[in-house]
């Protein structure tokens, strides 16, 4: 029987295989030369877009601040647009740009490649457990990352202490 440890070492090295065997694939995305933070945000906005810089950083944990620095760079090259909310003026409104709606066509495009090419031959019961397995780790790690935000003490203002 394997240990955990040599079970997650296969685990990595799997991934690192896929990744490496995927570079072709995935040229026609890395062209769009974004930052892995740019990448996530401008995923999440064609998701669930239109969306606010407030739920961007809710879904995150991060600052609306932090955000809205990605934000402006995403803004400025193009890949969204920002609006102000009619119905609440103090809130802005994120929706893809053209380089936005390029990005998420390319997405679509790669994600219909791995359906077509690579997961037609794995099993629906296997995709099933994939994902479930998938999402147990990311609840681990969700729940971890926001385990140690609590546990990081913060550090007054110099606003708050005037």
């Amino acid at each position: 029987m394997k240990s955990l440890e040599t079970s997650v070492k296969e685990l990595l090295a799997s991934f690192d295989e896929m990744s490496h065997l995927l570079t072709d694939d995935l040229k026609t995305l890395n062209q769009f030369d974004l930052t892995p933070q740019s990448e996530t945000y401008l995923l999440f906005c064609i998701e669930k877009g239109p969306v606010t810089a407030i739920e961007i950083a809710r879904e995150f944990g991060v600052s609306k601040s932090a955000v809205s620095q990605v934000v402006a760079r995403l803004e400025k090259d193009r890949f969204i647009e920002r609006e102000q909310n009619p119905e609440n003026k103090r809130e802005t409104i994120i929706y893809l740009g053209p380089k936005g709606r390029m990005f998420a066509r390319r997405i679509k495009d790669f994600h219909e490649k791995m359906v077509n090419d690579y997961y037609i031959h794995i099993s629906q019961p296997e995709i099933e457990q994939m994902v479930r397995s998938l999402r147990k780790l990311n609840g681990i790690i969700r729940e971890k990352k926001n385990t140690s935000r609590q546990a990081i003490p913060v550090q007054p203002s110099k606003d708050s202490l005037q």
